[in-house]
This record gives structure tokens, C-alpha cells and sequence, in this order.
């Protein structure tokens, strides 16, 4: 029962800092009914399924296709695990945006290893938008630490994604590149905030011109609080002020 309270009170923080996403209906995607009533991607696409769902994700939904008969132009979708993985494509490892920052010391196979473990914390919300992605890797990551990890500035790995993901040991360098990893999978790019500084680091992501934060150590994802453009002050950041009183680890990383 404290686990569970831990984790809600955890995700309803880093919560607080969420914008309202739009309400959008949820439909299920027919694909036989998508390639009737659209002709033009059917010619292009056929009947295969994943094919289809791909067409409806990255072009049908914008253009307020219809997912089903029952469905609405423009509908988002409810979508099992099968159907992402059959119409999405992660980033691969080679391709990974920040992949030199990302892999620190570790070797190819302690990078494949983490890989897959980020892989799975991100399948779910392939398809989602960039704020609800952004929630779900801040959320995933801070239960993670509340129910597996230790803090560490000195086992193996403390500061890269093995480590946190593998190794379930790590400090708050460890935390933002393993949400470096997710983002970078998903195809987001992102800034490390104080990279390779005795100081406490985090990710910070361009959401349609509007920079956020990416923080589970942290405990926030939401926009800059009083920030618009430009780097972040080194000063002490606002959100540390304002949550100092939750038991966080703080410390110098």
C-alpha cells in the first residue's frame, strides 16, 4: 500500500507541471474499412494492416480520415502493443540522435541492453503526442527508481543508461541519459542540462516552440517555469525550490 501511495504521489507531481492535453475521441482502427473508403492509399498502401495504420498515424489523422465506420475524421486511436510495433519504427541504436553523449563507457552490449529496456518503456506511447511521450517517460523512469534503485555517484555505470536501466543503480546524470535514450528512440531530440557538471542534470525538449522539462530525479515535466527561450540560469532551478520539501535525492551529480 506505501509503494502504491509512492508512486501516485510521485506521478501526481511530476503531473503538476503537465499542460491539459487536447480531448480527443478513441476509436479502433478497421483497416479493411480504411483501405475502402480511401482508395488513393489503399492504391498506394494495399490491405496490409500495418501499412494502413501507418498511412492513418503520420497523414490520415491530420487530414480527418476516418479510422473506422464508427470512427471520427481525425479520431486517435486505441491501440494494442502488436499494432504499434507492427507499424512503428524506433530509432535504432546507430541512429540515436545523441548517441555519443548516450553511450558514455558503456560497451556495444551493455548499449543493446539498455536499449531493449528503454524500447519498452517507450512502445506504449509511440504514437501519442510529444507531451503525453515526455509524461510517460518521466513517470516511467521515477517508479522505477522508487521501487528498484539506489542513488550512486560510484558503482559501475552510475551515469549512463546501463546503470540505470540494467544495473538499477545510478545518479541523476545516469536518469537523464536514460530519458535521453527514450526520447532519442521515439526520434525526439533534447538538450542535457549541465552535461558532465558536478551539478544536478536533466533533459530539456522544444515542444512545438515551447522548451519543457524532462526531470524524473527531479520530479517535473512540464514547460520551463518562467522560461521561453534561451539556456536555462545556472542559478538554483524553480522547480527544486518548490518541491524541496519531498524526499528527492538533490545531490550533486
Amino acid at each position: 500500500m506505501r509503494h502504491f501511495l509512492k508512486v501516485m504521489m510521485c506521478a501526481a507531481v511530476l503531473c503538476a507541471g503537465i499542460s491539459s492535453f487536447p480531448a480527443y475521441a478513441s476509436s479502433k482502427f478497421d483497416p479493411a474499412y480504411y483501405a475502402a473508403a480511401n482508395p488513393d492509399v489503399a492504391a498506394v498502401c494495399g490491405t496490409d494492416e500495418a501499412s494502413l495504420l501507418r498511412h492513418y498515424m503520420n497523414f490520415g489523422m491530420a487530414e480527418g480520415r476516418k479510422p473506422s465506420e464508427q470512427g471520427q475524421a481525425g479520431d486517435s486511436l486505441e491501440l494494442t502493443e502488436e499494432q504499434i510495433k507492427a507499424a512503428w519504427t524506433p530509432v535504432p541504436i546507430v541512429e540515436l540522435a545523441n548517441y555519443k553523449s548516450i553511450k558514455k563507457r558503456m560497451t556495444d552490449a551493455e548499449f543493446e541492453a539498455a536499449y531493449q529496456e528503454a524500447l519498452k518503456i517507450v512502445t506504449p506511447v509511440a504514437f501519442a503526442s510529444r507531451e503525453e511521450q515526455l509524461n510517460h517517460i518521466a513517470v516511467s523512469l521515477r517508479e522505477l527508481f522508487d521501487t528498484q534503485m539506489n542513488y550512486s555517484m560510484s558503482t559501475d555505470h552510475y551515469n549512463d543508461p546501463y546503470g540505470y536501466l540494467v544495473l538499477h543503480s545510478a545518479s541523476c546524470a545516469g536518469c537523464t541519459r536514460t530519458t535521453g535514450l527514450c526520447l532519442n528512440i521515439l526520434g525526439i531530440p533534447y538538450e542535457h542540462v549541465n552535461e558532465n557538471q558536478y551539478a544536478h542534470q536533466w533533459t530539456r525538449v522544444d515542444v512545438n516552440g515551447t522548451y519543457w522539462i524532462c526531470d524524473a530525479y527531479g520530479m517535473y515535466c512540464g514547460p520551463e517555469p518562467g522560461v521561453s527561450d534561451g539556456p536555462i540560469p545556472k542559478a538554483v532551478c524553480f522547480w527544486q525550490r518548490q518541491l524541496h520539501r519531498v524526499p528527492v535525492p538533490f545531490r550533486r551529480c
